[in-house]
């Protein structure tokens, strides 16, 4: 009994150990996560190894609460049904937050998705550096890791803010544009997204070069269609009369001596080639260079090219090319450049071709503007920006989600571990053929929950940077003082700042090691995320 206890905590806690190094990977990479430009699907490849994590927390309770009673039991229940109640458990926790998630997601209202839309674009302008808010003076504070803490309960606080459209709404243009010079946008051009590689001037131009490149194509395509003259004709005329001639002599006729029964059959077949009329002539050259002429011009006007509905001549040159009404408008469509705006074949000015940029940019913002201050009901189911508040939410809601299911997971299987060792030093100091007294283990679980008590209380009086700062302390004083408010809400809202003030100091403390664990212990496991960490 006594050796298959002591193997019973070896074995767990091997386990929670591994599992303690990917929870705590994970919140570290969370907190990158927070602290970055991250996109929708970043956002979902985050909750799915979030979920993930969870369930295979849930799995190691019921692995150790079975184990335990098959012990106590001797061999009920199998190792079959252990095996499979941790499967089943694993998959139901799972399930049960992707359920959670889409629930909050979709039962929020178009006011917090209009919210949630806005704050999005403020935290990443916080992170960039584009956006200052008073009362927080260290502005590089985002890169740290109580920064990056303070940006996971940020939109949590930021509902609190009063007047906080009119506050942003000065500002939001310049940090709507600074926000989109930051973006790697997709071009559409023949077909084919030619997609920015860099951030910035730098990536449109190479976006630019790309679509020039196309353009020349284009143009080198054109310039091999024959040109349509006077004298082209006059050379088609005359190689059609020589070759209907050549044809005739194959018989020993000439277009004058045809012999009156075969004239209705050579018409016939001249008509398979040339247009002339059924009563024609073999002998009637004029009519016949009529035709041919007819003929000519049809085929060089079916060669003309056309673009955007613009018929372009032949011969020009590349310049000139590029110049059509038709050409600029399909690079203006693809460059995304206002109407008002001309795009040159070639630009060797830097300051020319960053006017093309900055054009792009205003219309870019021209476009965006209308979505960031639009009413709560757009953002409604049917309004034109539903889907926009849906990631918006889902951005707002995921990350606090999945870090509370992190820190929730890591502090009670660190808990778990904390227990399961105090467990095994009272088994290993027990002789043999005993079992230790029920007073010593629940002195190690009470040991235990004082353990963690004792750092949550510490970590809510401490300080850092973050929480001295005027911003937070006006935030929390937001969260705490509400004179309509019942006591469930005065209460729901001290656990939130206390939850937040305890988030911000920890992960100053935690977030090295954690980040250790990951890149040193994991190989430096992305967990979905392939951004900049910064």
């Amino acid at each position: 009994m006594r050796q298959a206890q002591i193997r019973q905590i070896l074995v767990l806690i091997a386990l929670t150990v591994v599992y303690l190094s990917f929870e705590l990977g994970f919140n570290a990479r969370l907190l990158d996560v927070v602290g970055s430009r991250a996109t929708p699907h970043d956002i979902e490849e985050l909750e799915f190894f979030g979920r993930t994590l969870s369930g295979i927390a849930a799995a190691l309770v019921v692995l150790q609460v079975l184990w335990t009673r098959r012990l106590r039991t001797g061999g009920q229940p199998s190792f079959l049904k252990i095996a499979v109640a941790c499967a089943v458990t694993a998959l139901l926790v799972f399930s049960a937050i992707k359920l959670l998630v889409n629930v909050l997601v979709d039962t929020r209202d178009a006011d917090f998705r209009r919210v949630a839309t806005n704050a999005g674009l403020l935290q990443r302008s916080l992170v960039q550096g584009d956006l200052h808010l008073d009362g927080l003076v260290d502005d590089g504070v985002y890169a740290r890791p109580e920064g990056k803490a303070f940006l996971a309960v940020f939109q949590v606080l930021l509902s609190n803010i009063d007047n906080l459209d009119e506050k942003v709404e000065p500002k939001k243009r310049q940090v709507i544009r600074s926000d989109l010079q930051r973006q790697m946008k997709t071009f559409s051009f023949d077909g084919r997204d030619v997609r920015m590689t860099a951030p910035g001037i730098r990536g449109y131009h190479q976006v630019y070069t790309s679509v020039m490149q196309s353009v020349a194509d284009r143009w080198k395509k054109y310039a091999g269609v024959p040109v349509a003259s006077d004298i082209g004709l006059a050379r088609e005329q005359d190689r059609a009369w020589l070759d209907y001639r050549n044809s005739l002599s194959r018989r020993g006729w000439t277009p004058e001596r045809v012999p009156a029964r075969y004239q209705g059959r050579v018409t016939q077949d001249v008509r398979k080639r040339i247009p002339v009329p059924a009563d024609w002539q073999p002998h009637d050259r004029d009519t016949f260079n009529e035709a041919v002429a007819q003929q000519y011009w049809k085929t060089m006007r079916s060669r003309t090219v056309h673009v955007e509905g613009d018929a372009i001549p032949p011969g020009l040159s590349y310049e000139d090319f590029v110049a059509r009404p038709g050409v600029q408008k399909l690079l203006r469509q693809t460059l995304m450049v206002p109407a008002s705006m001309s795009v040159a074949a070639n630009y060797t000015d830097p300051a020319s071709f960053k006017r093309l940029y900055d054009g792009m940019l205003d219309r870019a913002v021209d476009e965006a503007l209308p979505r960031f201050s639009a009413n709560a009901v757009d953002f409604q189911r049917g309004g034109k920006h539903q889907k926009l508040g849906e990631d918006a939410a889902r951005a707002a809601i995921v990350p606090p989600v999945a870090l509370l299911c992190s820190l929730l997971g890591a502090v009670g299987h660190f808990a778990k571990l904390l227990y399961l060792i105090a467990k095994l030093i009272v088994w290993l100091r027990t002789p043999a053929g005993q079992q230790p007294g029920r007073t010593a283990t629940r002195a190690a679980g009470l040991a235990l929950v004082l353990t963690l008590v004792c750092v949550w209380t510490a970590f809510s009086f401490m300080q850092n940077n973050v929480t001295q700062s005027e911003l937070f302390q006006q935030m929390s004083r937001a969260e705490l003082g509400r004179d309509d408010e019942s006591l469930g809400q005065a209460l729901r809202r001290r656990v939130l700042a206390n939850v937040a003030h305890v988030v911000v100091v920890g992960q100053a403390y935690t977030y090295p090691f954690n980040e250790a664990v990951r890149t040193r212990v994991l190989g430096g496991i992305k967990y979905g995320y392939h951004g900049d960490a910064s």
